[in-house]
């Protein structure tokens, strides 16, 4: 009898494994895959693969701190925003003030980071409002600020080297992959490894009880908005 009840609680956790969201989104992901590979020659081409993440990728890079901000249960809206003035601000600092490019990428970062940390401390001060309405309106701020920056004109010269952050390889591979990938460790680290990533699951789960628990809720949600920040601005440079 005993061994009846043992051998069900394993077949009842292996299904249980298998049938975890991530594996349902593994397996469409191979059906989407395999049929549109059935359907064009071209869909599982070397050079299209490569193509189609040099065009995603950089999108990428505002996923990682997104998913932190979505486990606590908010949202950012503005780091469309955050991106657009952050890139203005540097490509200004840069063409227009003549400030050097290593020094109008710190500024990039800066302006990025500082956003939101604005964010973070609208949020957890004003704890009556969402967060869903907090970054809707600094969306605004942000877009706007940067409209007023540019004005009509266009600033895109930037130096060779530069550019290579976007578009250069090492070794057949974009070097904005490379950057993603040890990006995406940094943060898979910080979430599953560490205190603060178990905290973050805690106050998603029950951020009353995180309170009672001494977490310090307020702080690590305005952690987690300024390092959304910080990588909107990565994804301007």
């Amino acid at each position: 009898m005993e061994k009846r009840n043992i051998a069900a609680h394993k077949e009842f956790n292996l299904k249980s494994f298998f049938f975890q969201w991530e594996w349902m989104l593994v397996l469409m992901l191979i059906i989407i895959n395999i049929v549109n590979a059935s359907l064009s020659t071209y869909y599982l081409n070397i050079k299209s693969i490569i193509d189609a993440t040099m065009t995603f990728l950089d999108k990428a890079f505002i996923v990682l701190p997104m998913a932190f901000v979505i486990i606590l249960g908010d949202i950012d809206i503005s780091v469309a925003s955050t991106v657009a003035l952050s890139s203005v601000v540097m490509a200004v600092s840069y063409n227009n003030l003549g400030v050097p490019m290593e020094l109008a990428m710190i500024i990039c970062l800066a302006v990025g980071t500082v956003c939101g940390l604005i964010n973070g401390l609208l949020i957890t001060k004003f704890k009556e409002l969402s967060a869903v309405i907090v970054t809707l309106s600094t969306m605004i701020i942000y877009r706007g600020i940067a409209y007023i920056i540019l004005e009509d004109q266009a600033s895109g010269k930037f130096p060779s080297w530069f550019n290579y952050l976007g578009w250069g390889y090492i070794g057949g591979i974009p070097f904005i992959l490379v950057a993603f990938a040890v990006f995406a460790v940094i943060f898979s680290l910080l979430l599953h490894k560490t205190t603060f990533g178990r905290r973050v699951y805690a106050i998603g789960s029950n951020i009353t009880a995180s309170r009672f628990s001494g977490v310090q809720v307020d702080k690590i949600k305005v952690i987690i908005f300024t390092m959304t920040g910080f990588m909107s601005a990565v994804t301007a440079l």
